[in-house]
């Protein structure tokens, strides 16, 4: 199996993410592993023609449009390691899959956040009801969410502020609603005395993804509703759109870096359908 420790040095220099590394990493080995069933080759010996394949062999296989594209986005960043460090002599890159299915709604319905909010809040874990608020109110991403610190918080009585390290190390800082300060606050008041100054502390030290997944998918369980982190920042994505919100507004505060990707949250569902039809008067 080739080496791919030089691969890893070369994400890490583009400054990827721990997971976006891993995620890299796992899918060229299957890449790999699968090149080699099928050829004599050697990795430099790649042409674009393999990737090509590889990318049927994805779609043969049944992956989703957006796990496919996420391995093709793995092989292209591999490829484009391999010819930058000479390892083969033409540089392979491969398109993405285009989705044609109409693009579907991936945030919870306004019923069912209502019930686990609710069944959160019930609960009177104040560590719990500062992750919800958090999330909802923010709309930040896991990982954002886990390396809060105390240092990034700024709360006074009638506004708050939070300053964010996001992908590819880039700052952002993103207002506090009334909610989310006074969840916060509750949390604070009760927090576990901690060396570290991560806001989310729980009986083994600063919370981690897994951590928070489980928490959410508890709460879920109960009142028979999928959750998790991503699907609440798609919730609040889609609310501010609907609510009229700027585009390149709701692009600042997700922390997206092309704003097509925050036209990812334009979807139209079966209730605004309903609901504009509705409203005719003739």
């Amino acid at each position: 199996m080739l080496d791919l420790s030089g691969f890893e040095v070369y994400l890490r220099s583009q400054e990827r993410s721990k997971n976006t590394i891993a995620c890299y990493i796992r899918d060229s080995k299957a890449f790999i592993g699968w090149y080699k069933n099928r050829t004599d080759c050697g990795v430099d010996r790649l042409i674009e023609l393999d990737a090509i394949e590889y990318k049927k062999h994805l779609l043969n296989i049944n992956e989703s449009v957006v796990t496919a594209n996420r391995k093709i986005a793995s092989i292209n960043a591999f490829c484009k390691w391999l010819y930058e460090s000479g390892t083969i002599l033409t540089e392979v890159n491969i398109k993405a899959v285009k989705n044609r299915d109409t693009r579907q709604y991936k945030g919870l319905e306004e019923k069912e956040l209502r019930r686990l909010r609710a069944e959160i809040h019930r609960n009177r874990n104040k560590m719990h009801i500062c992750i919800i608020e958090i999330l909802l109110g923010t709309g930040l991403r896991v990982s954002e969410l886990c390396n809060i610190r105390l240092r990034d918080i700024e709360i006074s009585e009638r506004k708050g502020l939070l300053k964010v390290i996001g992908k590819g190390n880039v700052n952002r800082s993103i207002p506090l609603n009334k909610d989310v300060r006074k969840a916060i606050k509750d949390y604070l008041a009760v927090r576990s005395v901690d060396e570290s100054d991560f806001l989310l502390i729980g009986q083994r030290g600063a919370l981690k993804r897994n951590a928070i997944n489980l928490i959410l998918e508890k709460y879920g369980k109960r009142v028979d509703v999928e959750v998790t982190p991503h699907r609440l920042r798609h919730t609040l994505g889609y609310k501010l759109v609907k609510e009229g919100t700027a585009i390149t507004t709701i692009q600042q505060i997700l922390g997206h870096d092309n704003i097509m990707t925050t036209n990812l949250y334009t979807v139209t569902t079966e209730q605004d359908k309903v609901e504009a039809l509705d409203a005719l008067e003739w």
